[in-house]
This record gives structure tokens, C-alpha cells and sequence, in this order.
């Protein structure tokens, strides 16, 4: 019978831990998307770095000035010169940044070895000038939409954090399994009758009962 009263709380107990767990994964996703929504940071990295530019999906990280350059109302465009390609890159204050991508041939070593960074090909720069473009049209959009949204997410939340039926009927489960394993009379006769005999054994045997 403990054994049994052991299983029946574990498992009242463990439904709890559940759905309490749940309840906080639920809230730290919403929270973390309202924070997304209030103060976009960088966002996931949407292509391998080409040159100093690493494009994510909130901005342009720039390696050679140690800081990064917002797509919102960005211009990005593509030019090519007889030692580098460009992609220049206009903020709406109008500060100009300007990435540069070297395409001459290597020169060659006695032993015929190229030395120094592989050129860039022309068709890879501009590919990478348009997925910016692109990149920038998508957060425009974004935040165009993103009042809205975080009015939603935050919406979600609080529903959310006031949604808590199944945490507490998993409580409750918990705390009427623990008040029924505590008031079982069989469990209460059982002992009774447990402790009747090994009274009786130690009598007979003047001995301890054995456990």
C-alpha cells in the first residue's frame, strides 16, 4: 500500500512539474517575441559574410568598423571599378558606407603559387548587393507591420499569463491525491493491524519484529 500511495503522488506530483513547466515555456516564448517585436536587435544571419559585410535580418554588421548599420530605410547599390567592386550603402540621414571588394588577379609567386585573399567575383557582389535590396524591402515591411503585431504578441501574453486552467487542475489533482493517500482507512488499518502484530511477535519472541 505505500508503494502503491508512493506511485499514485509521484505521478500526481510529476503531472504538475508538467504543466507548470509548460506554462513557463509558453510565457518565455511570448516574452521573447514581444521583446523581438519592441527592440529588433540583429536577427538570424541570412547569408555567410561576403567580405566585411555580414547581412542579418534586422541589419548589416561591418566588421571593419566594429559595429552594424540598420536595414530600415537603407540604400544599397552595386559599382564596379577597375581595381574593386562596391556596394555603397545610404542611410536615410545620409551617411554613406562604403564596402569594397578587390577583384584583380593574385599576383603569382617563382613557384607559381597565388599569394594573398581570393579576388571577388563581380556576379557574387552584385548578387549580395541585390539580397540586401531584398533584405531591406522585407524589414520595411516589417516595420511597417510591427505596432500592430506587438499589440497582438502582447495581447497573447497577457491572455496567456492569465490562462492557467490546466496548471490548476493539475494542482488540485496533486492536492486531493495527497489528501486522500493521507485520510486512506485502508492504509490507517493496515498500520493498525501491522502494528497489533509486531506487538504480538515481540511478546512470543521477546525479540524486535523484523522489518
Amino acid at each position: 500500500m505505500e508503494k502503491e500511495s508512493s506511485r499514485l503522488v509521484a505521478a500526481a506530483r510529476a503531472r504538475e512539474r508538467s504543466e507548470s513547466a509548460e506554462h513557463e515555456r509558453g510565457l518565455r516564448v511570448l516574452e521573447q517575441k514581444v521583446t523581438a517585436l519592441r527592440t529588433p536587435r540583429l536577427g538570424p544571419r541570412l547569408k555567410e559574410p561576403i567580405g566585411e559585410l555580414v547581412l542579418h535580418e534586422h541589419a548589416l554588421v561591418v566588421s571593419s568598423r566594429a559595429g552594424s548599420i540598420p536595414l530600415a530605410g537603407l540604400t544599397a547599390r552595386f559599382e564596379s571599378g577597375r581595381q574593386t567592386h562596391s556596394i555603397y550603402l545610404t542611410q536615410p540621414d545620409g551617411r554613406v558606407h562604403r564596402a569594397k571588394y578587390p577583384h584583380l588577379p593574385l599576383p603569382v609567386s617563382a613557384d607559381g603559387v597565388a599569394d594573398g585573399p581570393k579576388p571577388f567575383d563581380e556576379e557574387q557582389v552584385r548578387d549580395f548587393a541585390v539580397e540586401i535590396q531584398n533584405a531591406v524591402a522585407d524589414e520595411d515591411v516589417f516595420r511597417s507591420h510591427r505596432e500592430e503585431r506587438l499589440a497582438r504578441a502582447q495581447e497573447e501574453l497577457a491572455a496567456s499569463k492569465e490562462d492557467t486552467a490546466s496548471l490548476d487542475a493539475a494542482r488540485e489533482h496533486l492536492s486531493q491525491v495527497l489528501d486522500r493517500q493521507g485520510r486512506d482507512p485502508r492504509r490507517k488499518a493496515a498500520l493498525a493491524e501491522l502494528e497489533a502484530a509486531s506487538e504480538r511477535w515481540q511478546a512470543l519472541t521477546g525479540r524486535t519484529p523484523p522489518k
